[in-house]
């Protein structure tokens, strides 16, 4: 039974890779012009044979069915995966430039993601064991509104409020430019630039984790455990920490592993209003610039990322849920 779900599960993930592998490589291609075109343009140069010439070293003169042939090539027949040079940041390899990025953008995803899930447990902590009281409404509506509300919106208030009019945080980039700076210096640099992109991700996270903590408490708290608990008179803290939150938390955290998606796209977001050097600032460029390869390669890593954070959430799901296993 286990196995023939993880079959079912592999395939499932085989398919969707091969329709981003496709749409990845044709999606940008709908775009109005080319990298040489706008490279051209760019540099003021403009003309016919500029243009032609970029046009030559890209190869992007080759018919479209040779250059999606030696795609799928460079992806299924190298080892690793090969998508060429960045025509943006030529000569660049697109590999470098992608695992240069990630860095960035992993240290946004990992700090907003332990804050987010520690605050929403820290809430939750108070409101499971009074339902319908203040703490829950104010929990309840606080994380409707952070998870509703569009995260460069929110990017941009932040922006305004304390970098524009209280000048506390930098409002672009992840490092001070300042040349000759310390291994501290530039750790507390990298800190305090990354503090506002850190705060938009964690406040916008924070919303879909407690709505999905709440959800599981509700479910626990009407299990016979809890039920028996209460009249033997437990304080509120250890009836929500032993027997509502522990309990709910597993499947709380194996879904989680499911939500890389969303993170990737949160991240996407951010690193383009503070302009951070992360992987979704690399895609949002590439895309502007038209740079195939960047495009091909960023979403084709992230994709394999995606997918094995998928893989593992089926792995704990099914161990905490045998039922899942049919």
């Amino acid at each position: 039974m286990f196995e023939s779900y993880l079959a079912r599960r592999a395939i499932t993930y085989v398919a969707i890779f091969l329709v981003v592998l496709n749409l990845m490589f044709f999606l940008p291609r709908l775009d109005p012009g080319t990298a040489a075109d706008i490279l051209a343009s760019g540099g003021h140069l403009g003309s016919s044979t500029e243009v032609s010439t970029l046009t030559n070293l890209f190869g992007l003169n080759q018919p479209l069915y040779v250059q999606y042939e030696l795609y799928l090539k460079n992806i299924f027949l190298t080892w690793p995966p090969s998508f060429g040079y960045s025509y943006q940041f030529w000569p660049e390899p697109v590999t470098g430039l992608f695992f240069a990025r990630l860095p960035a953008t992993l240290f946004l995803i990992i700090v907003s993601l332990f804050l987010a899930f520690f605050l929403a447990y820290g809430i939750s902590a108070i409101a499971s064991v009074r339902r319908k009281g203040i703490a829950d409404f104010v929990a309840l509506y606080s994380s409707l509104f952070a998870h509703s509300t569009p995260v460069f919106w929110s990017s941009i208030i932040f922006i305004w409020i304390f970098g524009v009019s209280l000048h506390w945080f930098p409002v672009f980039g992840e490092a001070s430019p300042t040349p000759g700076l310390s291994t501290g210096a530039y750790i507390l640099s990298v800190l305090w630039h990354s503090a506002l992109p850190v705060l938009a991700m964690t406040i916008s996270t924070f919303g879909s984790i407690y709505l999905l903590i709440r959800a599981s408490t509700q479910q626990v708290q009407k299990s016979d455990f809890v039920v028996a608990a209460r009249p033997r008179g437990l304080k509120d803290g250890i009836l929500a920490r032993r027997y509502i939150l522990r309990n709910s938390l597993l499947p709380v955290i194996a879904l989680l592993t499911f939500s890389l998606a969303t993170l990737i796209s949160i991240a996407v977001l951010v690193e383009s209003v503070f302009g951070y050097a992360g992987v979704g600032d690399l895609i949002v460029d590439a895309t502007i610039s038209r740079d195939y390869p960047v495009l091909e390669g960023s979403l084709f890593y992230l994709t394999i990322i995606i997918i094995i954070g998928g893989l593992i959430g089926d792995l704990v799901l099914t161990r905490l849920d045998p039922r899942l296993r049919r």
